[in-house]
C-alpha cells in the first residue's frame, strides 16, 4: 500500500523547497524527494547573486520586480536569516558594441525604477579603486542583491517542514507508475508513494527524471566551476562580472569569464570556468581553477598570495531557447516540471507560489504560458 500525498516534489533546490513551502502553507500533504542533500545541485553551487541587471523586458522583468519586493520581507516570513543584502553589480565593458547594448539595458532598468547607470573609466575606478580597469571602456552598474544560497534553500525547507511537509534527502527516484495520462505512484529505494500531483524540479537532472515517467524535455547543462577564498579585509564593493560573459562561454568548449564578489564573511566568491558538454561532471577540472585565478590576478594583482579554501563544480541547466520550462507536461494530467530558470534567486519567491497554484489547479497571474514545456513537444 503506497503512502498517499497531495503533491510530490522531486528536487530539493531553491524551487523544489520553495514550492514545498507554498503547497504546505495551503494545507496540502507534501513530500519532497531529493537524491542527495538539500541544495546539493546548482542551487548550492551558485554565488548567491540575486540577478537584476540581465532581466529581459516583459515577463522576466515583471518577475524580477515582484521578487525583489518579496525578498525584502522574506527572512521575516520564513523566520530564518539567509544574509539578504542589497549589493551593486558592475559589468565590465570592453567593446563599443557591448557599450551600446548595456546603455540600452541600463535605460530599460531605469524605466522600471531600478537604480542603474553607465560608468566611464573615471567613475569605474572610483567605484572599485583596487581593480586594474585599464583596457575597459567602463562598466554598467545596477543595484541588485546578495544572499547565502545554502541558507536560502534551508529557509524554504525549514518553512515547509513547519507547515507539515516531509522532506526526504538521500532518496533518489527510481521510477514512476502510470495509468493512462496519470502518474499513480513514485518509486524510490525506500518506498512507494502515491500523489495527486508530481513536480520535477531537479535542475540538470530534470530531463533524466522526466524520462523515467515517459516524458521528454531537451534539458542540457554546462559544467560551471567556482571557488572561494579565505576571509579578507574589504577588497570589493560590488559584484564584478564581464559584459561579454555569454559570448565567451558559448564560443569555446572550455572558457573562463570572471565574476567575483566579496561575501558577508569577507571571503571572495570567484567564478566561473565553463565546460560546454552533455556529460555532467562533478569534479573540478585541471584547467578551470588556475584559469579563474589568473583572470582575477589580472584584474586585482594585490590578491597575489591569497589562499583559496575550496573549488567545486555545479551544473547550469538550459533548454534550446534559453527559457525555463514551467507547467504541466503534455500527455499527463498530473505531471509538472519547473527547470532551467533565468535569474533564479530573484524570481524564486514569486515563481514558487505560481507553480504551487498551478499544481492546485489555479491559473497563474501573471501568466507563465511563455514557459510552457509543451513548446518542445511535437504532436
Amino acid at each position: 500500500m503506497a503512502d498517499v500525498y497531495d503533491a510530490i516534489i522531486v528536487g530539493g533546490g531553491f524551487i523544489g523547497s520553495a514550492v514545498a513551502y507554498h503547497l504546505a502553507h495551503r494545507g496540502l500533504k507534501v513530500l519532497l524527494l531529493e537524491a542527495r542533500s538539500l541544495g546539493s545541485g546548482s542551487s548550492g553551487a551558485c554565488g548567491g547573486r540575486a540577478q537584476v541587471a540581465e532581466g529581459h523586458p516583459g515577463l522576466h522583468m515583471d518577475l524580477v520586480m515582484l521578487g525583489l519586493e518579496r525578498l525584502a520581507n522574506l527572512e521575516a516570513e520564513l523566520a530564518y536569516d539567509f544574509e539578504w543584502r542589497r549589493l551593486g553589480n558592475i559589468m565590465l565593458i570592453r567593446t563599443q558594441a557591448h557599450w551600446q547594448e548595456w546603455t540600452a539595458q541600463v535605460a530599460h532598468l531605469q524605466s522600471r525604477g531600478i537604480p542603474a547607470e553607465m560608468l566611464d573609466p573615471a567613475a569605474l575606478r572610483e567605484a572599485e579603486p583596487d581593480l586594474i580597469v585599464e583596457g575597459y571602456l567602463g562598466g554598467a552598474w545596477c543595484l541588485e542583491g546578495h544572499l547565502n544560497p545554502m541558507k536560502y534553500c534551508w529557509a524554504f525547507a525549514r518553512g515547509a517542514r513547519r507547515q507539515g511537509a516531509l522532506l526526504h534527502a538521500q532518496e533518489p527516484v527510481l521510477g514512476f507508475e502510470r495509468e493512462g495520462q496519470r502518474l499513480t505512484a513514485v518509486r524510490t529505494p525506500l518506498g512507494r508513494y502515491s500523489a495527486g500531483a508530481v513536480l520535477v524540479a531537479a535542475g540538470a537532472w530534470s530531463g533524466r527524471v522526466l524520462a523515467l515517467a515517459g516524458a521528454a524535455l531537451p534539458v542540457r547543462s554546462t559544467n560551471a566551476e567556482a571557488m572561494v577564498s579565505e576571509p579578507l579585509p574589504p577588497v570589493l564593493r560590488h559584484h564584478v562580472g564581464m559584459a561579454d560573459f555569454y559570448e565567451t562561454i558559448h564560443n569555446s568548449p572550455q572558457a573562463v569569464s570572471l565574476g567575483v564578489l566579496q561575501m558577508a564573511n569577507g571571503g571572495l566568491y570567484i567564478s566561473e570556468s565553463v565546460e560546454m558538454t552533455d556529460r555532467i561532471r562533478e569534479l573540478t577540472s585541471i584547467w578551470g581553477p588556475p584559469g579563474m585565478a589568473a583572470e582575477l590576478l589580472r584584474l586585482a594583482p594585490r590578491l597575489q598570495g591569497v589562499r583559496l579554501l575550496r573549488a567545486w563544480t555545479g551544473q547550469s541547466p538550459f533548454l534550446p531557447d534559453a527559457q525555463p520550462a514551467i507547467g504541466r507536461l503534455p500527455g499527463f494530467d498530473n505531471l509538472f516540471t519547473a527547470t532551467c530558470f533565468h535569474l533564479t534567486i530573484t524570481t524564486t519567491p514569486i515563481l514558487a507560489g505560481l507553480i504551487a497554484g498551478m499544481m492546485a489547479g489555479e491559473s497563474p497571474v501573471p501568466s507563465l504560458e511563455a514557459f510552457d514545456p509543451s513548446r518542445f513537444i511535437r504532436n
